[in-house]
């Protein structure tokens, strides 16, 4: 028998466990504090614990709320994110019991839709226990680069993690940028219909992740993440004619923070998704899958970047 709580503000030490126990994870709670407080969207906590017969969080699912440009207007979404149940309490149910509460919790909120990338693992159930529809893979361009692999060595060696951050630090202080001195309708250039709002509030959200940086090289503005790669979340609009000078940059970048591959992931309907495609080769990655709550929206017109994920 098991008993569903909603989550709070007291909750997160048990997503820290949650954490360890599903994913051999030891993340430290501030981390996780600082990843569920979408306080600037309006709205936190959106998600279910399943609890055991001895008050244990054994399961959880849940949202993390988003701000939709859609048509010049602004909508409340969410992505689906941390999903994750304990070795002993699966095949159960829980996933699915968690999910369908934590949409009916959605839409108490004016959550009008939850989106997400769902794993090899995730996205049975997804798609066949909780009605998802699918538009697309995310694509996935790699730049290979010669350096020495040090960042990639120091996600594998941990205790290298601390000096490679400090040296990572050291080489962009010089080129990062303070948020609120930008222009942020270059990063909320589209030409589809749909895209999560960049504005000073998700910059900072999302650069409360201490490996991720935000920088402004060669004229070029990018929000940025070096963990065991160099991964471009997002940057400003830039005309197909600078495209060459760009990909050198950032591949400069990449030697001098000693990454060995830079690493996009954008939708096909992303305006980067051109200028990349004209020289690299994408391969496919993560499912686009969308829950309707509501049906005004055309799926297949929203884009994605990187840095849309919830683990960037």
């Amino acid at each position: 028998m098991y008993v569903f709580k909603k989550i709070d503000d007291e909750s997160y030490s048990d997503i820290k466990l949650l954490y360890h126990s599903c994913f051999a994870l030891n993340e430290h709670l501030s981390v996780i504090k600082k990843k569920y407080s979408t306080d600037f969207v309006g709205i936190k906590n959106v998600g279910y614990f399943a609890k055991d017969e001895n008050g244990n969080s054994v399961s959880y699912y849940g949202v993390f709320p988003a701000i939709l440009r859609y048509e010049s207007d602004y909508y409340l979404v969410a992505q689906s994110g941390d999903t994750m149940t304990s070795p002993l309490h699966q095949k159960k149910g829980l996933f699915t019991s968690l999910a369908k509460q934590t949409y009916q919790l959605s839409l108490q909120n004016g959550i009008k839709f939850v989106f997400g990338f769902p794993n090899i693992n995730s996205y049975p159930g997804f798609k066949n226990k909780l009605d998802w529809v699918f538009f697309g893979n995310m694509q996935k361009f790699t730049i290979n680069v010669f350096t020495l692999p040090i960042c990639e060595l120091s996600s594998k060696w941990k205790f290298l993690n601390p000096l490679y951050h400090l040296f990572v630090e050291s080489k962009l202080k010089k080129y990062k940028i303070e948020p609120r001195n930008i222009d942020f309708s270059l990063f909320n250039y589209s030409e589809v219909k749909g895209f999560i709002k960049k504005d000073i509030h998700f910059l900072n959200y999302k650069l409360a992740n201490k490996n991720n940086f935000f920088v402004e090289i060669n004229g070029f503005k990018i929000l940025l993440k070096v963990d065991i790669h160099l991964i471009i979340g997002e940057i400003e609009k830039i005309a197909l004619l600078d495209s060459n000078r760009f990909l050198k940059t950032i591949k400069k970048l990449a030697q001098i923070l000693a990454c060995k591959k830079i690493i996009f992931n954008l939708s096909c309907n992303h305006w980067l998704y051109d200028i990349l495609n004209n020289s690299l080769t994408p391969s496919e990655s993560l499912p686009i899958g969308f829950y309707n709550i509501d049906s005004s929206f055309e799926f297949s017109e929203i884009q994605f970047s990187g840095a849309d994920y919830d683990t960037f």
